[in-house]
């Protein structure tokens, strides 16, 4: 049976979680099933038995829907890690056939930080066995301010690490281009699956109720309880003046995560009203539903297809918060088709509710036409998808992979037998698993990446930030301010976002153009003068500053490793903290900068640019090992090519396994 690993990540309410369980449901049949759950537990909420389920150390929004944070006061950066690493740990030990990623990349942004070098690592795994990758989601996306920077990125994103899309929708309803301009830069195949709902099946087992026959039973809900109490109260109010002249039953179901002072408040408006019930959750929502004469809901997708499955009256109150309009749209869209009644904020007075819930239970239910097979046919399209013909090899090709060295084991990965391979294992690897046994007290060896002349965005570029990201090692881009494309900025600036402590963006130069009329090139050589100088880093310092804003370390690199004392001086008068250019001697001191110069060049320039034999990469960085100073590789992606990236990822791979080398940002090693 194929493995599949299904991620969800829910954070306000419980639609998320809700599909994501129809889905996997559904999935059983034909799948092995690894389930990551992102968000908080909810009491009594179970998957089936066959369903291993993995919960990362919760994650919630904020009060304000703008961020993140970690539950019960824990530290977010220390959840971030642990979640990181369970998340990979996971996907190592599954190895699954299918990974799909619920909603990311056109939302969960603020959870790039675990699922970026994910992605990374299975694309840099791609021609061996790592998984397809799918992206599930659901019909409307959520407008926002900055649309069409956030359409790019979703784009990126999903044409460089993505298999398939998979829109949980009916289009002849709604359309992704519909809250989706770019959708035609979306260069993976696109489906729609139809829409996922759960299925009925109604009961007389464990009811909550015994109800009269004769008196219409009036559901309430706000799903998962974080917003829409203010619903939950003018329905009790306005429940009380109709029960006079129409007897009936309201059940409430407040939510797992609702305020403990707002379910109080409810308990105590119910506590002297025979008629209504007041319940936190039920794991059988639908069995109420369907027995509902009126649901009184919001307007989350979970919501809507459980009206549509049941055929439900129901009336609707969109949830707006956060400039968010998929609930509104998504409503009134049924509405316009009689199924639904949509609420304003104005309807929510007791009297005029009581009236539109009395005309809505005496109105006819309108039948949905709407396809709502969209857990077959997800079944389906996995299937199809997992049918595809593998890269020859794939059943038996050895992952790159970091196994963590171990005090007296023999169980070493052998490295993929790409260039250098034999060097990593012949040479290095002894050489670190010598000193790695002997634990000398010079044994703590710091290291950083450098990668100069960053302007556009290009292929080069993301390929060494697929590396930085595969194997957790951070990287120190400089960024040419002058040159910096829209596109580029774009590139790095999300990765920064994304993972922050593995992307730092530094100055190089001003134009990286060279000044000399004779001699070696330079931009601040001797023919500038102190004036020039400061006047050119100082136009690229406060452009950068205003581009990337706290994204931005004031680290200067002076392009070919050239400069002047001006240029010194100038760096330190503007309040630069690092100074790098390339170790050729003793660091520059006397300044109000550190000086942490690169110590081993990638490349050999003279003449065409070419990478150092591996013999002669890995013998320079033993040597400088045992020297224990910190070791600075400079990198240079505009002229990698595939042997270049290849023996850079199985270097790091190789470094990684070593708990004694850490590597570092500029800011981590100051």
């Amino acid at each position: 049976m194929k493995k599949l690993l299904f991620y969800c990540q829910h954070v306000l309410g419980m639609g998320h979680l809700m599909r994501s369980k129809a889905l996997v449901e559904g999935l059983l049949e034909e799948f092995s099933v690894c389930f990551l759950n992102g968000g908080e537990l909810i009491p009594g909420f179970e998957f089936p038995p066959a369903v291993e389920v993995v919960n990362l150390p919760p994650l919630k929004s904020d009060a304000n829907f703008m961020g993140i944070q970690a539950v019960n006061g824990q530290n977010l950066h220390e959840i971030k890690a642990a979640r990181t690493a369970l998340l990979l740990e996971t996907y190592e030990r599954i190895q699954p056939d299918l990974l799909v990623l619920e909603l990311f990349p056109f939302g969960r942004k603020k959870f790039g930080f675990e699922l970026m070098p994910l992605l990374a690592r299975i694309r840099m795994d791609k021609d061996k066995t790592a998984p397809d990758v799918v992206c599930s989601v659901r019909d409307i996306m959520v407008s926002r301010r900055d649309q069409e920077r956030h359409e790019d990125r979703v784009c990126r994103i999903l044409n460089r690490y993505f298999d398939q899309v998979l829109i949980h929708a009916d289009p002849q309803f709604q359309r992704l281009d519909e809250s989706f301009d770019m959708i035609n830069e979306i260069t993976v195949p696109i489906t729609y699956t139809g829409y996922v709902a759960q299925r009925v099946q109604v009961d007389d087992a464990d009811d909550l109720l015994s109800l009269p026959a004769d008196e219409p039973l009036i559901l309430a809900s706000i799903g998962g309880g974080r917003v829409g109490s203010e619903l939950l109260a003018a329905t009790v109010e306005a429940s009380t003046q109709l029960v006079q002249t129409l007897p009936h039953q309201l059940l409430i179901f407040a939510g797992p995560y609702i305020a403990d002072k707002e379910f109080a408040e409810l308990e105590k408006a119910v506590a002297d009203h025979a008629h209504m019930t007041l319940r936190l959750y039920t794991n059988r929502f639908l069995h109420y539903m369907a027995q509902a004469d009126l649901s009184i809901s919001m307007a989350g997708y979970n919501t809507c297809m459980n009206i549509l499955a049941t055929g439900t009256r129901s009336l609707m109150l969109p949830f707006r918060g956060g400039d968010n309009d998929e609930q509104q749209i998504r409503a009134q869209k049924l509405a316009d088709l009689g199924i639904v009644g949509v609420l304003q904020s104005a309807d929510l007075a007791p009297a005029r509710l009581a009236e539109i819930m009395e005309e809505r239970l005496n109105a006819s239910p309108t039948a949905a036409t709407l396809n709502l097979n969209g857990v077959a046919n997800t079944v389906a399209q996995l299937q199809k998808l997992t049918e595809k013909s593998r890269p020859i090899g794939a059943a038996t090709g050895a992952k790159m992979q970091s196994v963590p060295y171990q005090k007296g084991s023999l169980l070493l990965r052998s490295v993929d037998q790409g260039v250098g391979a034999d060097v990593i294992e012949e040479q290095l690897r002894p050489f670190l698993t010598q000193r790695a046994e002997e634990n000398a007290p010079c044994d703590n060896l710091h290291i950083f990446l450098r990668d100069d002349d960053i302007d556009v965005d290009e292929e080069t570029l993301r390929q060494l930030l697929d590396i930085s990201l595969a194997r957790d090692v951070p990287i120190n881009l400089q960024v040419i301010p002058a040159g910096l494309t829209e596109a580029g900025y774009r590139l790095v600036a999300d990765h920064k976002r994304f993972t922050p402590h593995l992307v730092e963006l530094n100055q190089h130069g001003w134009q990286h153009v060279n000044h000399q009329i004779e001699g070696r090139k330079c931009e601040f050589g001797p023919i500038r003068s102190y004036d020039q100088q400061y006047e050119d880093i100082a136009r690229g310092k406060a452009l950068l500053e205003e581009r990337f804003d706290d994204l931005f370390a004031p680290v200067f690199t002076p392009p070919w490793n050239r400069c002047t004392e001006e240029t010194f001086a100038v760096l330190h008068e503007l309040g630069f903290s690092t100074f790098s250019g390339l170790r050729n001697g003793s660091p520059i001191s006397g300044y109000g900068f550190r000086d942490i110069s690169v110590t081993l060049d990638y490349y050999r320039w003279k003449g065409n640019p070419r990478m150092k034999a591996p013999t002669e990469l890995v013998t320079s960085l033993i040597d400088q090992i045992q020297v224990g100073e910190p070791i600075g590789l400079m990198l240079h992606h505009k002229v990698m090519d595939a042997d270049a990236f290849s023996f850079l990822d199985a270097l790091l791979i190789e470094l990684r396994r070593y708990p004694f080398i850490h590597f570092h940002t500029f800011t981590s090693l100051a």
